[in-house]
């Protein structure tokens, strides 16, 4: 898709330096996914501690199999 978009000289300067990328298209191309995957880290990061996952889940497992082959 094509934008048009304006970005300071000394910022593209950075990033083209930074990414290594032979053309602007591609540093931004880059610097955008490198954010968003950023991003995505930080916020599975923020749940650490939020989310309660039940170490013993295995047995529970195999109680609920057991449970359902002897209902069957």
């Amino acid at each position: 898709m094509r934008t048009t978009i304006n970005i300071k000289d000394e910022l593209m300067d950075a990033i083209m330096a930074l990414t290594k990328a032979k053309t602007k298209t591609k540093a931004v191309e880059i610097s955008i996914r490198e954010y968003i995957e950023r991003k995505s880290i930080e916020e599975l990061i923020s749940l650490s501690g939020k989310i309660d996952i039940d170490a013993d889940w295995q047995m529970e497992e195999e109680a609920e199999l057991n449970e359902y082959r002897n209902n069957c």
